[in-house]
């Protein structure tokens, strides 16, 4: 019994949000919609690092770049022949050197990480506002807060939109290697991932419908609208989210 309590909340959010949003004073809080959004940014920053890694472990060629640990050219041309030189130190090592692919892609990967987690946060106010400016609109009168509160839950069906990403991304980078000249890697990589643009982009259709059933609940309890006024307010900006998703 005390196990079914327990998951009720889960059951009413997938069968039953609007009744979710209404008995659950948390579903419209902006804090508990913080710990959501912060989930799915920590979950996607570490997806670009998990993902550099996988790109790394399926490369098998290396680059020619130039040695970080010479001097320019124009210093060794200048300075080399002085002993004397502290400019001229290290222009004994050699001009360029070879590193592995794989490593230069983790690397830049790893850039990204920062941007994706902070750019999730970011979205999550933006959408907010949208969705409350689309609320007035249609007739609503609730709260920005609250608003903001259920614009979070929107991010629960990305979680199944990532692992159906990974599970695909996973599978395919595992058993291709991408050889040859470095030049050739983004037509190769495109190659590789042909077979998952259609299941991809199911995968977000059906993620972008849960957060359409979601949020129309949610938007429609909070600011005291019906069904069709509430789906009409969240389905305008998030049609435009999708379609701009898609480019």
């Amino acid at each position: 019994m005390a196990l079914q309590e327990r998951a009720r909340p889960a059951e009413q959010l997938l069968r039953s949000p609007r009744e979710f949003f209404r008995e659950r004073r948390f579903a419209t809080s902006a804090a508990a919609g913080f710990v959501v959004v912060l989930a799915l940014a920590i979950v996607l920053a570490a997806s670009v690092w998990y993902l550099g890694g996988l790109l790394a472990a399926s490369t098998d060629a290396t680059v020619t770049m130039d040695n970080p640990d010479r001097p320019p050219e124009w210093v060794c041309d200048t300075h080399g022949d002085d002993p004397d030189s502290i400019m001229a130190e290290n222009c004994d090592e050699p001009a360029t050197i070879e590193r592995d692919a794989g490593s230069l892609l983790w690397e830049a990967a790893g850039e990204y990480v920062v941007p994706v987690f902070f750019f999730t946060l970011l979205v999550w106010p933006i959408g907010g506002v949208v969705l409350f400016a689309a609320a007035r609109i249609a007739g609503g009168d609730g709260g920005f807060l609250a608003t903001l509160g259920v614009a979070a839950w929107g991010a629960v069906p990305e979680f199944f939109r990532l692992a159906a990403g990974l599970a695909g991304l996973t599978y395919v980078l595992s058993t291709t290697t991408f050889t040859g000249p470095v030049e050739s890697f983004p037509d190769q990589v495109l190659a590789a991932l042909a077979p998952l643009e259609l299941p991809l982009l199911v995968a977000s259709m059906l993620t972008l419908l849960w957060q359409w059933y979601l949020l129309s609940a949610g938007i429609g309890e909070v600011h005291d609208l019906d069904w069709p006024a509430a789906a009409f307010a969240v389905g305008i900006p998030l049609a435009a989210w999708g379609l701009f998703g898609l480019l």
